[in-house]
């Protein structure tokens, strides 16, 4: 174990991730809330008191606190009440070890028997339009920021949508989509909020059928398409969830050559060499991005830097 751990690091594991690592699942999710039978104290099996909000990393157990007094909070307070014998150093690296270890989330345990509430209810989001790319300002501007905008036209849309399961908010919401395998569409608002509409899937862009390149994020793989500009161009899958890692490797196990550009993080790492020993004949590429995270932060940090070359020359003249 590395004797430094990046507490910032660790706040960006989805904390139900970090819980499907030690073999605990949730029973229900309703709209951004998964719900655990407690996994922190004795209780009975019958109602499911900890609740997790991965889009804001904190979870809270309703049943109250264990022998720690802890309650809630962060990935950090969670891995202090789950491991109440060790130091606060011994969890940090107890959460790291946890979130690098080589097993999958996805196929380690059955699918939970409990429906959820988007099986009894319906989808929480429901699609009210969509238009081209370019006309709301907002989501120009981070398309742009992203490095995308000029690549976005075709692959993307901007989708409006409505929270049906909230009954007293009637809200028109806006971000950007794009379709999956399952006629869903993935999307994600300015301020990096992501879900989908309908049921969540892989994405995929046909290409050579005997070549495929598989990435996190859909803006990765536009990033990817913008620096390369194939022709012709591969087959191209997106996850756009790592739970979605088991149904593209079932999609690619015949195709010849593969290349993968996941994320250079734990949960990243960690998916490519699942991918990989399902698949031998698929290549880790992701050495391209060197120290960035992923393709699009490589891309972001490229079109800074020319811009800031541009300003130096201009102040020369």
């Amino acid at each position: 174990m590395s004797k430094y751990v990046n507490v910032d690091d660790l706040r960006e594991i989805p904390i139900s991730d970090f819980l499907a690592r030690l073999g605990h699942h949730p029973v229900r999710k309703s709209g951004k809330e998964l719900f655990y039978h407690s996994m922190l104290r004795e209780t009975k099996q019958d109602t499911p008191s900890l609740t997790v909000w991965d889009e804001g990393g904190k979870w809270i157990d309703r049943g109250g606190p264990n022998s720690t007094g802890i309650q809630g909070g962060s990935i950090v307070q969670l891995g202090l009440a789950y491991w109440p014998g060790l130091s606060f150093v011994e969890v940090l690296g107890k959460i790291k070890d946890t979130c690098d270890m080589q097993v999958s989330m996805i196929t380690a345990y059955e699918p939970v028997k409990y429906p959820t509430e988007q099986e009894q209810k319906g989808y929480a989001f429901e699609l009210v339009r969509t238009q081209p790319i370019g006309r709301n300002f907002v989501l120009t501007k981070y398309l742009e920021g992203r490095g995308i905008l000029d690549i976005a036209h075709g692959y993307m849309q901007e989708i409006y949508y409505r929270n049906r399961l909230d009954i007293e908010n009637k809200s028109i919401f806006y971000a950007i989509g794009w379709k999956n395998d399952q006629a869903g569409w993935e999307f994600t608002n300015a301020k990096g909020f992501k879900s989908s509409i309908g049921k969540k899937g892989i994405s995929v862009i046909p290409g050579k059928p005997g070549h495929a390149v598989l990435f996190e994020g859909y803006m990765d793989c536009l990033s990817w398409l913008k620096v390369n500009r194939p022709d012709p161009a591969p087959t191209a899958i997106v996850l756009n969830s790592i739970v979605q890692l088991k149904n593209a490797i079932e999609r690619i196990r015949e195709i010849p050559e593969v290349d993968v550009y996941f994320d250079n993080d734990g949960p990243g790492r960690n998916c490519t060499q699942m991918l990989i020993d399902a698949v031998p004949q698929a290549k880790d590429r992701s050495g391209v991005y060197g120290s960035h995270k992923d393709y699009n932060d490589m891309l972001r940090a490229v079109l800074n830097e020319q811009e800031v070359q541009l300003q130096r020359a201009w102040q020369k003249r």
